[in-house]
């Protein structure tokens, strides 16, 4: 049975060019022009995903999201957001966003992204725990622009018990934090597009970071790289041995 996708944007041109992408894809999508409709078609049936954008007259995107967001940042079906990622951070800390696309939206980015979310979703029960039999494993966020290191630290992390969500730049992990609100964040030092200290000042900025465990690791044990990273708040390791940083995400997520 296919995913149903509810797409919820007032532009016409937009609905028919996105809804026909995404059936052609092998979605069942069902459109709303504004917040108000897309309520009423969620009284009478949940999507598996609602795609939503921001900027439309009336309710909005934004009355939208209050209205089906709980008191604990938890929305009842996943939602997909439309917007400009420099309006992401401050609005979305306090809601549990399942992914974000930059507009104007690329129909393969889009898919993309729905096709990650729905698999996650598929996975993973709304939280940040996943049970495989009897045993609990913490989501993690790893952010790492390397694909061979990342499949490394990936099977590191996940061998110590942790489920983990790859992320390649800074930035894709912030907004991860945001949308998962897992239980840890590792990333390097170096992390490309926004480093580690970019990333570490903004989560202190955002109730979805603030007390969030986060390992941070470094190819080279360069001092200076290392002055703007608070020991108090990070768990640093020198090298890219998974089996040291799995073991300092053990010790940093309690």
């Amino acid at each position: 049975m296919p995913k149903r996708l509810l797409l919820i944007d007032d532009d016409s041109n937009i609905r028919m060019m996105l809804g026909d992408f995404l059936m052609g894809a092998g979605y069942e999508v069902t459109c709303a022009e504004s917040g108000e409709e897309a309520l009423r078609l969620m009284s009478e049936s949940l999507p598996d995903l609602a795609i939503l954008d921001l900027g439309m007259p009336g309710m909005g995107g934004t009355g939208f999201l209050e209205r089906v967001t709980d008191r604990l940042g938890r929305t009842r079906v996943p939602i997909l957001v439309l917007t400009a990622r420099g309006d992401m951070a401050e609005f979305f800390a306090d809601k549990q966003i399942a992914g974000f696309v930059t507009k104007p939206a690329d129909p393969d980015e889009l898919l993309a992204e729905v096709q990650r979310i729905l698999f996650q979703e598929g996975s993973l029960p709304r939280g940040d725990t996943m049970v495989v039999g009897d045993d609990v494993r913490r989501l993690v966020v790893l952010a790492e622009a390397n694909p061979i290191r990342a499949n490394a630290l990936r099977e590191a992390l996940g061998k110590a018990g942790f489920s983990v969500e790859v992320v390649r730049t800074g930035a894709e992990a912030v907004e991860a934090v945001i949308a998962r609100r897992p239980a840890g964040l590792v990333l390097p030092l170096d992390a490309e597009g926004l480093p580690a200290d970019g990333v570490l000042e903004i989560l202190r900025k955002l109730p979805a970071g603030q007390e969030l465990p986060v390992v941070v690791y470094s190819a080279e044990a360069t001092p200076g790289k290392w002055s703007f990273i608070d020991p108090r708040r990070v768990a640093k390791v020198t090298g890219t041995d998974g089996a040291d940083i799995a073991q300092a995400a053990l010790t940093a997520i309690v």
